[in-house]
């Protein structure tokens, strides 16, 4: 091809995209200097586990002994906004006390 010839070709093709005929997406035919409509909102907070919402002191005792090792020496519902979730005290093997916050899975 000659540079003449490719210069039309382009020029042609820009013209093409430039007058609206070169649009791919159907949704956006005659949509030309309109605001598109609006997406409906969108609820933000999801609940990660929608089938198990609450925790029992046992669950948590076990969970936290399990995650953090020790013994649980006492465990306190507190409600984080979320739900109910435990502060849970652990006795360590060391003898410190650890304090720890057991939310629902």
């Amino acid at each position: 091809m000659r540079k003449s010839t490719t210069k039309i070709i382009v020029l042609t093709w820009l013209l093409l995209l430039g007058s609206g005929v070169g649009y791919a997406n159907p949704l956006l035919n005659g949509l030309r200097g309109q605001n598109l409509p609006e997406r409906p909102k969108l609820d933000t907070h999801f609940n990660a586990s929608p089938a198990r919402e609450t925790l029992t002191a046992r669950e948590a005792v076990k969970i936290a002994e399990g995650r953090y090792g020790g013994r649980a020496v006492g465990a306190k519902a507190i409600d984080t906004g979320r739900g109910t979730a435990y502060r849970v005290r652990i006795l360590q093997d060391d003898g410190k006390i650890r304090n720890v916050v057991i939310d629902a899975p």
